[in-house]
């Protein structure tokens, strides 16, 4: 992923994900936050403008967190949502920058892996594994395709908006829950959102 690309539309991200998709993406995301056990090292992959953070936090204040984001201008709007950032090491870069000395007990990866190819994603998803204890939680919230025609047509223009907004690579929907089955995580509890196109999944490697 390039670093920097989803600044340009920082600022607006929240308010198209909310004309577009009502509360769903907030509601999804936050679905399985309180699963997290207390005092977990959570590490969030593609935290975006911090909403997330804050309910994280709101839930789990005794949780020490690592916030990797590619846009420097969203964890501008993540330092400005919260009030306590001693909790919160916040690091601009990628999966590629994630810390090699430090087990985390959960992952989060929130609208992260549709970001990437059907190649690219088998090695990101190993990369992240090997940065997790042995079975930590892993929740994983993302668009899914049913087959259904709206859904392909929303995804089709969703890749042509960010390819030509945010320079991203992928031009599909990748099949990131079989992508996660292939290395063997369980999945514990799943729930859909806006008439089954998102769906959030609690994993445990």
């Amino acid at each position: 992923m390039k670093l920097n690309g989803f600044d340009r539309i920082a600022f607006i991200y929240d308010f198209l994900a909310k004309l577009v998709f009502n509360n769903s993406i907030v509601n999804s995301q936050k679905y399985f936050l309180n699963k997290i056990q207390d005092y977990s090292k959570v590490l969030i992959l593609g935290g975006g403008s911090g909403q997330l953070l804050v309910e994280l936090l709101k839930l789990k204040p005794n949780c020490e967190v690592c916030y990797v984001e590619a846009s420097e201008r969203m964890i501008v709007l993540s330092k400005n949502k919260i009030k306590r950032t001693s909790m919160v090491h916040f690091i601009h870069g990628t999966e590629e920058d994630i810390s090699r000395s430090i087990e985390y007990d959960a992952l989060i990866t929130n609208f992260y892996l549709d970001l990437f190819t059907e190649y690219q994603l088998a090695d990101i998803i190993v990369k992240l594994q090997s940065a997790m204890k042995p079975e930590a939680q892993w929740i994983v919230t993302d668009f899914v395709s049913n087959n259904k025609w709206w859904q392909e047509t929303m995804l089709k223009v969703m890749y042509w908006f960010f390819r030509i907004t945010c320079d991203i690579e992928s031009q599909q929907l990748p099949e990131w829950d079989k992508a996660v089955e292939k290395i063997g995580v369980k999945e514990i509890e799943s729930k859909t959102f806006y008439r089954s196109f998102i769906k959030t999944s609690l994993y445990q490697f």
